[in-house]
């Protein structure tokens, strides 16, 4: 569920904070208020918890912790950081922001950002698990400065976009190891053109073939490894195409320039 979805289940009336520039999360530490003395015991816990559930009972609450605002509390809701007023009479469903000099904190965005770090090396380590022989790799001639690994899909336009700078990757020395992942399932005619690459003797020629647009016909086999790489993404936390999974595990998603991702990956 995402924030939006759960705004509406919420019935949250919510003040949106009016702001024409894009705000990023800084990586300063946070000047937290200090909260006042008292303890958040396991019966205080249980009790905001219970009201919350009467409200909702089919949305699941956990972790009660204190928040960076006096006289306020942050919580889990299906797993999303929200916030409650400390006898659990009133939820905040929307963005909270820090107020610091020159700058304005996105508490939820941070909270993604220190989720998805420490998710990486496990990311990484699912992923290794997977044979290049099972991947469509295209490598520099030249010297290999590091590697990338993309969960792809034929008919995505971002993808294709990004395939199209492939070439200026290679030169960088970046190495592109491709996985499969249908954003339409694996019953789809993406997956079956997916599989009609992994299944060729040149898949790289042919990947590029189905980038450009080409029509070319479809010749899948069994045992490929589609099925088994689009599970794979869902499990480390893929939800659209391109994903690129740096070496670190760390997800770049969309169709980043070679620059950017040059940039990213210190080369």
């Amino acid at each position: 569920m995402n924030s939006k979805q759960l705004r509406n289940s919420l019935n949250v009336f919510i003040v949106g904070l009016a702001c024409s520039l894009a705000l990023t999360v800084s990586a300063q530490p946070l000047a937290t208020q200090k909260q006042d003395s008292s303890i958040i015991t396991e019966q205080v816990e249980a009790q905001i918890i219970e009201r919350l559930k009467k409200a909702r009972p089919q949305l699941t609450f956990s972790e009660l912790s204190l928040s960076p605002m006096a006289g306020v509390y942050q919580i889990k809701i299906n797993g999303q950081l929200a916030f409650v007023s400390k006898d659990g009479s009133h939820l905040i469903a929307g963005e909270m922001y820090a107020v610091q000099d020159g700058d304005l904190v996105n508490l939820q965005e941070r909270e993604r950002q220190e989720a998805e770090l420490a998710y990486a090396p496990e990311r990484a380590k699912m992923i290794k698990t997977i044979s290049k022989d099972d991947m469509v790799i295209y490598s520099p001639k030249g010297e290999v400065k590091g590697y990338v690994n993309v969960f792809t899909d034929i008919d995505c336009g971002f993808c294709r976009r990004l395939h199209s700078t492939l070439p200026a990757m290679l030169a960088k020395g970046i190495e592109v190891r491709y996985l499969a992942f249908p954003r339409a399932g694996v019953d789809s005619k993406s997956a079956q053109k997916l599989a009609t690459v992994w299944c060729s003797k040149e898949p790289q020629d042919l990947m590029t073939r189905f980038k450009e647009g080409e029509d070319v016909p479809l010749s899948t086999c069994k045992g490929n490894p589609v099925a088994d790489q689009y599970m794979l993404g869902q499990q480390v936390g893929v939800t659209g195409t391109p994903a690129i999974v740096l070496e670190s595990g760390r997800i770049i998603p969309g169709a980043v320039s070679p620059e950017f991702l040059a940039k990213e990956m210190g080369i």
